[in-house]
C-alpha cells in the first residue's frame, strides 16, 4: 500500500509560526522614528478616506442593508454621526468606505493596498478597548507588515484581490496584536483569518462595487477570527506554505524565505504611497505627468489631439479598460480613459464626479476617445512603473513626461500642505464639517501615551 503524501499534516510550514511570533512579539520600542512618523501620517490619511467614502452611494446601500438586518449597536461608523452598529457590521462599513473611492494608500512593491482592511477592523477595536495611540500604531504597523508579506512573496500577477486576500491576514494580525495575543493565539487567529480569505480580481475586472465590499468583508473576518480564538476555536497552522496554504491556492510562491527576512527592514509602512487623487493607483503616474505638463506648457483640454500612456502590463490590466457612458463608479475609477480626461479638463479628480450624469458628458466622451493605453515590454508582472506619457497637441507638438516615481510615492512624498489639502478634499466630498488641520495635527503630534480615542475625537471636532 502506498504511503500517504504527508504522514504528518501540520508543522510542515516553517513560515506561519514565524509570522505569528513576529507579530506577537512586536513592541513599540521596535519601531524607529521613521516608522512611527509614517504610521501617524497614514493613520490620518486612511481615516480621512473613510470619511470621504460616505459620498459613494454604494456605502449608503451597504449601511441600509445592514441596519435592516440588525438595527442597533454600539460601534460608530466613520463619517456617520448618530449611526452605531454591531462591531462586525461597523467593520464591514468602515472597510468598504476606506477603499470604495480608490483613495487609500498602497504599498507599491507588493501591489497591496495594505491599509484599508486593517484600519477598517482597528477603528472598531479601539472603540471597545482602552488602548493608547502607541498601541494602535503598533497594531497598524503589524497589520501592514503582514499584508505586504503576502503580496511581496508572490511571483505572479494578482489573481485574487490582494487588498482583501492579503488584507485579511494583515487585519487579523493587527486585531490580535491590539488584543495582546500570544504566539499560539496569533497562529490560530491567522489560520482562522486565512480560512475566511477571499475576494477575486473578477470584481476589479468588471468594475463592480463588490471590490470594496471584499475589503469590508476582510475587516469583518479579522474581528470574527479574533473572537473565535478567544472562545478557544483553532485554525489551520500551515497557512503560508502548507499543502493548501496561501501560496498553493492564492498566489504562486516566490522567495518566501527572502521576503520574510525583510520583516521590519525597513518597516513597510515607510514604503506606502499616498494616492493624491481618488482613482486607482495605476492611474496616478499619468495624473502626475499630466499635471506637470499642463503647468509647464499651459495647454487646455481642447488643445489635445491624443494622449498616449506607455505602461507596464499590470497597469494595462488594471486601468486600460475602455470608456463607457454606462459604466459603474468603480469601473470609472479604474478607467484611464475617464480619469485622464478629468485631469485634462478640470486639473483635479473630484470623487463626486463618478456618477451617470458625468459619465455621459459629451466633452468627457470626446476626450476619452483620444486616450491610448499601450503596454510596454517591462517583464515584471507586478511592475507599476516607470511610465511614459506623450501628449500630442492639435498643432502637432509632442510633449513627453517620463514618470519613474508618481506624486505620493515615498520617493516623491506629499508635503504637509498637500496632506492637509487631501484631508480637506476628503472632508468636502463627504460634506464633513471637521477641522482637517487640527485632525492631522492630532494624528501627527499626540503623545503615544494618549488614548487612541483622542484621534477619533479630533476627527469629530469642528473648526473653531
Amino acid at each position: 500500500m502506498d504511503q500517504p503524501e504527508h504522514t504528518v499534516r501540520t508543522g510542515n510550514d516553517p513560515f506561519s509560526p514565524r509570522i505569528a511570533a513576529l507579530v506577537a512579539g512586536l513592541a513599540l520600542a521596535d519601531l524607529d522614528d521613521e516608522a512611527i512618523r509614517a504610521a501617524r501620517i497614514f493613520l490620518a490619511d486612511t481615516l480621512a478616506t473613510g470619511i470621504a467614502g460616505t459620498c459613494n452611494p454604494g456605502a449608503d446601500g451597504l449601511l441600509a442593508a445592514l441596519v435592516a438586518a440588525a438595527p442597533g449597536g454600539h460601534v460608530a461608523c466613520l463619517g456617520r454621526r448618530g449611526v452605531a452598529l454591531a462591531p462586525y457590521d461597523a467593520a464591514l462599513v468602515n472597510g468598504f468606505q476606506i477603499h470604495c473611492l480608490e483613495w487609500d494608500g498602497l504599498h507599491e512593491p507588493s501591489v497591496v493596498i495594505a491599509l484599508c482592511a486593517t484600519m477598517g477592523a482597528l477603528t472598531c477595536e479601539i472603540q471597545q478597548r482602552d488602548v493608547s495611540l502607541g498601541e494602535w500604531l503598533v497594531a497598524f504597523v503589524a497589520g501592514v507588515e503582514t499584508a505586504v508579506f503576502f503580496g511581496s512573496a508572490s511571483a505572479s500577477a494578482p489573481r485574487f484581490f490582494r487588498p482583501s486576500a492579503a488584507g485579511v491576514m494583515g487585519a487579523g494580525a493587527a486585531v490580535g496584536k491590539l488584543r495582546g495575543f500570544d504566539e499560539t493565539q496569533m497562529l490560530d487567529l491567522l489560520g482562522l483569518a486565512y480560512s475566511q480569505a477571499g475576494g477575486t480580481m473578477q470584481a476589479h475586472w468588471e468594475g463592480s462595487e463588490a471590490l470594496a465590499l471584499q475589503v469590508g468583508c476582510a475587516s469583518r473576518a479579522a474581528l470574527t477570527a479574533a473572537d473565535l480564538v478567544q472562545h478557544r476555536l483553532t485554525g489551520p497552522h500551515d497557512f503560508v506554505s502548507g499543502k493548501f496554504g496561501y501560496f498553493a491556492l492564492f498566489e504562486a510562491p516566490g522567495d518566501l524565505e527572502g521576503t520574510l527576512g525583510t520583516w521590519g527592514r525597513p518597516w513597510k509602512i515607510c514604503e506606502v504611497a499616498h494616492k493624491p487623487y481618488p482613482a486607482g493607483r495605476a492611474t496616478q503616474s499619468v495624473i502626475t505627468a499630466l499635471i506637470a505638463l499642463r503647468e509647464r506648457h499651459g495647454f487646455g483640454a481642447d488643445d489635445v489631439a491624443e494622449l498616449r500612456a506607455d505602461v507596464p502590463s499590470l497597469i494595462g490590466l488594471l486601468v486600460g479598460r475602455p470608456y463607457r457612458p454606462d459604466m459603474s463608479p468603480s469601473y470609472a475609477r479604474l478607467c484611464l480613459q475617464y480619469v485622464a480626461p478629468l485631469i485634462l479638463r478640470d486639473g483635479v479628480v473630484d470623487p463626486r464626479k463618478f456618477t451617470s450624469e458625468w459619465f455621459a458628458d459629451p466633452q468627457i466622451a470626446a476626450l476619452a476617445a483620444r486616450v491610448r493605453c499601450h503596454v510596454d515590454d517591462n517583464p515584471n508582472p507586478n511592475a507599476l512603473g516607470p511610465q511614459l506619457v506623450t501628449v500630442t497637441l492639435r498643432d502637432g507638438t509632442e510633449l513627453r513626461e517620463h514618470v519613474a516615481v508618481p506624486l505620493g510615492a515615498p520617493g516623491n512624498p506629499l508635503s504637509a500642505a498637500q496632506r492637509i489639502d487631501k484631508i480637506e478634499r476628503c472632508f468636502a466630498a463627504a460634506g464633513w464639517d471637521g477641522d482637517a488641520g487640527g485632525f492631522m495635527k492630532a494624528c501627527e503630534t499626540l503623545p503615544l501615551e494618549a488614548p487612541a480615542r483622542a484621534v477619533l475625537a479630533a476627527l469629530e471636532r469642528k473648526p473653531q
